[in-house]
């Protein structure tokens, strides 16, 4: 019984081993072409905001 759990134990961490071995790198991710950019997120967010106004505005003229 003992030799059955230690060659399952074997087997399965070579399986392990192997996986990770031949897998594919994984992406790093990047903040290029997005649209969550940190850096940029507070000035976006401040220009969605002025030009969500200036529409409020521009229909409140309109129907008044």
């Amino acid at each position: 019984m003992r030799r059955l759990l230690l060659g399952f134990g074997l087997a399965a961490g070579v399986a392990y081993a192997l996986r990770d071995f031949f897998a594919a790198p994984q992406p790093n991710p990047s903040w290029e072409e997005t649209d969550n950019d940190p850096e940029d997120l507070s000035q976006d967010l401040a220009q969605r905001a002025r030009e969500a106004e200036g529409a409020e505005a521009a229909e409140e003229t309109r129907t008044t």
